[in-house]
């Protein structure tokens, strides 16, 4: 306290230096040296907690020392191991690779081993067993012995390939020795005299020979030679079977055509007893002759038919029989020989979708000709393919049927040598025509040449029977006119021979029309029309022969309302816009000779 006081006092303002008294110097001496004992009591008194201090600072620091030791050694093991991770790591990377590598080799390495293997069943199938003893598993054997030989072609660089392909080569040799003789076994009822036409053909081939079609493809890959022996069975069988039957059946159509002989007068003709009793009865058969130019409706003539000597039928009904019979048998057989002999790929064999056995083949039937008119080479080459396999499908066909054609061929010749009735002949005309369309719906490309060709032979035939129409009618106007050798010897053309000639026009015209297509109206028509011509001058000059004009003008009105009424009950709706034209026509003409008959004195 007086210390402070004294200093306050020191530092009082307006105070100067002066020395100090020794009395303030001892003062603070005593001060200094309590101060020191004070801090020597306080440092002994701590001594040992600074000795403990002291210690523990340099058990830290040799910790810390050791802790740095222990943090450099860890480091540098630390160092070795990340170098030790990184090489496990590249090793794991290599592993890794090596590993997808197999993985990317295991699936091909599977499908190589499943390629290569034989299975078990398939060794004890073709090595302890004939086709004739189990052909279904002789069926599943055969396609994967196929693809086995087509697998070990492919792949013949592989080591184990050569080791296995003279085992294959083996079963190969066998199966081209066992599955001919089994495939000429089944067509074998086809070529015994007392079972061959019993045989159902269409059944044996479907049921049969298709299924075991796999067989016959096959021997044509692996040997053409001995599948070419296989076709030359069937095709000797099966031209036999068409030969013989189609045989017998024309014969049995010849024999029910002797039976009926048509009346083949042209129109201008006009027999005693047709004189006598009129042309109604003849135009009506000619009416009902016409059901058949409808290939849809009915059956065909059986051949027993022809044992039944009462049993007739007139000629277009018979073509009709002939050409159903034939057209039936003839795309059925094509289709049979496409779907059976034609070639195709393992690949395409294995892809495909399965089909009807004898679907009609079309143009686009099992893909031949699916592809064609399209511009890509891949296109092209399956186009020229199709036509390949088309080409040769139509080889084996002629083979199998041209003998049986010449049967159809001789039937149809016999038939146009002594041609038909007109409306008969045009019945025949049109039922060639839809069976043309028919064969071409069924994609039978040989048969239409063949019915094209009875085509181009028809139609001459009838344009003649056209004419012989037109010239007959001209010459019995020429006879009414006192013209030619009738006039000079004075017998003339008699009033009932005139309604006769008027009335079988009017059914021939609408027989015509009945039977007239578009493609061929124009023809037909122009034909009518000459006809029409000479009958309205045979009218016309018949009626001048009658010198009283009311009786004259009448006689031109009941011919044309015979004309009128045969139109509008003729086979033809009245609806028809050319039975309409024909009715306007001669409406006119007998409304003008109506007139005249009132007009007249």
């Amino acid at each position: 306290m007086a210390v402070d006081e004294m200093t306050v006092s020191l530092e009082t303002p307006g105070a100067g230096p002066s020395k100090s008294s020794p009395v303030m110097d001892n003062f603070y001496l005593q001060e200094l040296e309590m101060d020191e004992q004070n801090e020597d009591i306080d440092l002994l008194r701590k001594k040992n907690e600074y000795l403990e201090l002291q210690q523990s600072v340099d058990s830290s620091n040799e910790l810390l020392s050791s802790l740095a030791s222990y943090l450099s050694t860890f480091q540098k093991d630390l160092s070795a191991v990340s170098g030790q991770i990184t090489e496990l790591q590249g090793k794991s990377s290599i592993i890794d690779s090596r590993l997808n590598g197999r993985k990317a080799v295991i699936p091909a390495l599977n499908s190589l081993l499943r390629e290569i293997t034989l299975p078990p069943s398939l060794v004890l199938t073709l090595r302890d067993t004939l086709p004739s003893q189990n052909p279904d598993l002789w069926l599943t054997a055969i396609q994967q012995l196929d693809e086995k030989i087509a697998c070990i072609q492919a792949r013949g660089k592989v080591k184990a390939v050569h080791e296995i392909r003279s085992i294959l080569d083996g079963f190969r040799i066998k199966t081209l020795n066992v599955l001919p003789p089994f495939l000429l076994s089944l067509i074998r009822p086809l070529k015994s005299a007392s079972k061959g036409l019993s045989t159902n053909l269409a059944v044996l081939q479907t049921s049969i020979l298709l299924k075991y079609q796999p067989f016959y493809s096959f021997l044509q890959r692996q040997s053409p030679r001995i599948a070419k022996q296989v076709e030359r069975g069937y095709v000797d069988a099966a031209r036999a079977y068409y030969e013989t039957g189609m045989r017998r059946y024309t014969r049995s159509l010849t024999q029910i055509r002797q039976r009926t002989v048509d009346k083949v007068d042209p129109i201008g003709y006009v027999a005693a007893e047709s004189m006598s009793s009129g042309p109604e009865e003849e135009i009506r058969r000619v009416y009902e002759r016409l059901e058949f130019a409808n290939l849809e409706e009915g059956g065909v003539i059986l051949s027993f038919n022809a044992d039944d000597k009462e049993y007739r039928s007139p000629v277009e009904a018979l073509f009709r029989s002939l050409g159903l019979v034939l057209i039936d048998n003839a795309s059925a057989e094509f289709t049979f020989i496409v779907r059976f002999f034609t070639r195709v790929s393992l690949l395409e064999k294995v892809h495909s979708p399965q089909s009807t056995p004898l679907e009609s083949p079309s143009p686009s039937f099992v893909d031949l000709t699916s592809e064609i008119g399209h511009g890509t080479a891949r296109n092209r080459n399956i186009s020229s393919e199709s036509d390949e396999r088309l080409k040769e499908a139509e080889r084996i066909w002629h083979e199998v049927f041209d003998s049986a054609l010449e049967y159809t061929t001789s039937f149809f010749q016999s038939m146009v040598y002594t041609p038909p009735p007109t409306v008969s002949l045009l019945t025949i005309i049109r039922l060639n025509d839809r069976l043309l369309t028919t064969c071409d719906s069924r994609g039978c490309l040989p048969l239409t040449s063949y019915l094209s060709g009875w085509k181009l032979t028809l139609w001459p035939i009838f344009r003649k029977k056209m004419d012989q129409h037109i010239e007959s009618l001209k010459k019995l106007a020429d006879e009414a006119e006192g013209k030619g050798l009738a006039g000079l010897i004075g017998k003339g053309v008699k009033d009932r021979q005139v309604k006769i000639v008027a009335a079988r026009y009017a059914g021939l015209y609408g027989s015509v029309t009945a039977l007239s297509e578009e493609t061929d109206e124009v023809m037909l028509f122009s034909s009518m029309a000459r006809l029409r011509s000479e009958l309205v001058r045979l009218a016309q000059t018949q009626s001048n022969k009658i010198k009283y004009l009311p009786e004259r003008h009448s006689f031109l009105s009941s011919i044309y309302e015979i004309i009128l009424h045969e139109l509008a009950s003729g086979p033809v709706q009245a609806m028809h816009p050319r039975i309409q034209s024909e009715l306007s026509l001669f409406k006119t003409r007998e409304e003008e000779a109506r007139r005249k008959i009132s007009n007249s004195p």
